[in-house]
């Protein structure tokens, strides 16, 4: 396997891994504290940190998304 595959599997593995679990940290939250759901991500005013948890927690789940996808095509390729 050429080594720029290995470092996309990599990559997408990573990023379907952390998307999944902030994905569940903000469903979590949601459960446990459904107040907070609205309330900034951070305390610091300057973009990507003013996002609320809400939209921290979908765009989690598309990163999460689009790294399985990739990991699945280069694992597919792979076993060619």
């Amino acid at each position: 396997m050429p080594r720029g595959h290995a470092i996309v599997r990599a990559l997408a593995l990573s990023a379907f891994v952390f998307g999944l679990l902030v994905w569940l940290y903000v469903i979590v939250v949601q459960i446990t504290h459904p107040d907070w759901v609205t309330t900034p991500f951070s305390h610091i005013h300057v973009f990507p940190f003013d996002w609320r948890l809400d939209e921290a927690g979908m765009t989690a789940f598309a990163i999460a998304a689009v790294g399985f996808f990739v990991w699945q095509i280069e694992n597919d390729a792979k076993s060619k």
